[in-house]
């Protein structure tokens, strides 16, 4: 029997070589900064300012869209 079980060995391929250590920690990258403590209003306040941006963003690029429909009409 031992010699039926070294044929069969020479038929797979050796098995892997074990895997390298890891990398140092170093060269790992940064843990992620955490967000700062902002009240509830502020973060309120904040919001609204960028929701009214988008707002004026949104009114600014239907006006782009009318003009440009007016010169090229979508066919």
């Amino acid at each position: 029997m031992s010699e039926t079980s070294g044929e069969e060995n020479a038929a797979y391929p050796p098995p892997l070589l074990p895997r390298r250590p890891g990398r140092p920690q170093e060269r790992r990258w940064p843990s992620p900064t955490p967000m700062p403590l902002v009240p509830a209003e502020d973060a309120g306040k904040v919001l609204k300012q960028i929701l009214d941006r988008l707002d004026a963003i949104e009114k600014r690029l239907e006006k782009i869209e009318n003009i440009l429909t007016k010169r090229h009409p979508i066919t």
